[in-house]
């Protein structure tokens, strides 16, 4: 056989010179390879899901409801299993990524969800891929504590220390795991509510649980540049480290510093960062009446080195104003 020839242009001729040359088993097997790389090299479709769609993993079967909202990082939606528990799910959004980078976003949120078991922090029930679209389904709270802070009429030290016990306790449990939340928002702190009855008195009893943990990074991983953080919510040190230190733990004390402040104005403070680099959320926290207003202040002060240090001191700082009034 003349290989360095010219190619038949006669393709029947083509066919006749070469299958008698390979045996059948070849042909399947080639066969089976190219089917295989036609299936790898298909292109990834994501897809939200539809009101009323049934979502199956395993032999579990989600049922999808409401759109509840959407953030940075994913969809939320209403969901419920079949034993009819409340329940949402959260469909990871890709943004124009790389389907391998999408997948790595959604397993390190679901690993730190799995992670990070805490009465305070919102429980994850299952994660799974579904038609190339990543989901997780996350236990379903009654609102948003943006909902509070906003209502008619809210009696804000009444639930200060309510809101700061449970937040505290959930971001000193996270910190003790090597974590930072840094996303700690009035929009991703959830309220729960569940009713309690003793003999004829029936009582609404609230807690607070921390969500969406997408931005939660190993402090020893934090980089200051590397954030897609609200303008408002930034700490100086996100903004300037090299004038206000390095970040850590301390941007969740200062978070959840402007949480409060957001609770006793009744209102979301959006501070520009020339405002927030020149000590104006301190400020604003400091002119406050409330008792707890000077303790709030300290956790937001710009110099990291000069700022409540721990979830847990925060909370001392804070008690100890009840004790002492």
């Amino acid at each position: 056989m003349n290989v360095g020839g010219p190619l038949p242009t006669d393709f029947h001729a083509l066919e006749s010179r070469f299958l008698p040359m390979i045996s059948q088993d070849t042909l399947q097997r080639g066969v089976s390879v190219l089917k295989r790389t036609i299936t790898v090299r298909q292109p990834r479709r994501f897809r939200l899901p539809e009101k009323g769609e049934v979502i199956s993993h395993g032999d579990r079967n989600y049922n999808i409801g409401e759109k509840l909202g959407r953030g940075g990082f994913g969809v939320v939606y209403e969901c419920s299993d079949e034993w009819g528990n409340a329940l949402v799910a959260k469909v990871i959004l890709p943004h124009d990524r790389p389907y391998a980078e999408v997948r790595d976003s959604w397993l390190q949120e679901a690993g730190k969800l799995m992670d990070l078991r805490h009465p305070n922090i919102t429980f994850v029930r299952d994660a799974f891929e579904h038609q190339d679209t990543f989901y997780l389904i996350i236990e379903r709270c009654n609102f948003p504590l943006i909902q509070v802070i906003t209502s008619i009429g809210l009696d804000a030290e009444r639930w200060l220390l309510y809101v700061a016990r449970d937040v505290l306790q959930a971001l000193d449990y996270i910190h003790a795991h090597g974590y930072i939340h840094k996303d700690l928002h009035p929009g991703n702190v959830f309220v729960v509510e569940s009713r309690q009855q003793a003999a004829f008195i029936h009582r609404i009893v609230r807690s607070f649980k921390i969500g969406d943990l997408g931005l939660t990074r190993l402090e020893t991983d934090v980089r200051a540049f590397q954030t897609r953080l609200a303008e408002w919510m930034r700490p100086p040190e996100i903004i300037d480290p090299r004038t206000f230190g390095a970040s850590g733990r301390q941007v969740d004390v200062y978070q959840t510093g402007l949480l409060l402040l957001s609770l006793l104005l009744k209102e979301i403070p959006y501070f520009t960062a020339d405002e927030i680099v020149e000590g104006i959320p301190q400020a604003v926290a400091q002119d406050h009446p409330s008792p707890y207003a000077p303790v709030i202040a300290r956790a937001l002060r710009r110099h990291v080195e000069w700022r409540t240090q721990t979830a847990l001191q925060f909370w001392r700082e804070l008690s100890a104003v009840t004790e002492n009034s």
